[in-house]
Parts: C-alpha cells; sequence; structure tokens
C-alpha cells in the first residue's frame, strides 16, 4: 500500500473537496472562518433536508467553491454535529435522494 505522503493528503483533501463543492452547489451552503482552532482553513457549511454537513477545506480548494458566499464568522453557525453525525446525515440524504427518484 502507498504511504501516504504530505503532498498526498492534499491530493486526498482536493477530491473530497471537488465531491463536497458538488453538494455544495445542490443545497444552501456558506463558507466562514470561523474555526478558532484553524483559522487559516475556511469551513464550508452545508444546510441539507437532514441537517447541517461540514467540512474544513484547504485554502489551496477554495477556488472549487466560487458558488459559495463567503460570509462573516458569526453568520455561519455549526450546530454543534460531530463527524459520525456527519456522515450519518449524509447517508440519510442519500437514501432520500434516491427514494425521491424511485
Amino acid at each position: 500500500m502507498e504511504a501516504i505522503t504530505g503532498l498526498r493528503v492534499l491530493d486526498i483533501y482536493s477530491e473530497r473537496s471537488a465531491l463536497v463543492a458538488h453538494l455544495a452547489a445542490l443545497h444552501p451552503s456558506l463558507i466562514s472562518y470561523n474555526d478558532p482552532e484553524e483559522p487559516e482553513w475556511p469551513l464550508v457549511y452545508i444546510d441539507t433536508p437532514e441537517g447541517q454537513l461540514s467540512w474544513h477545506i484547504a485554502p489551496s480548494d477554495l477556488y472549487l467553491f466560487a458558488h459559495v458566499p463567503i460570509v462573516g464568522n458569526d453568520v455561519a453557525v455549526w450546530d454543534g454535529h460531530d463527524t459520525p453525525e456527519k456522515y450519518r446525515r449524509l447517508r440519510a440524504l442519500t437514501a432520500r435522494n434516491l427514494t425521491e427518484r424511485a
């Protein structure tokens, strides 16, 4: 298995960012720099019918999100979800979309 180097990690972030940018185009979304632990990394907040989803975005991938408004820190508010809850919501959103298509 290939070792994950610093450059490879950025490649993985870029691939994930492309998918998150697609989700952000489908649902109301905002970007803010409001994580005090990572102030240089923007956060994208996506409001879906299953609840909020959020991810840090590598600054080098911000161009993928040109369609998402960047707002002040007090406008984008994290709802407190953790990573397992985020991915539970994403699975529920996928199931909802499949049901709506059937």
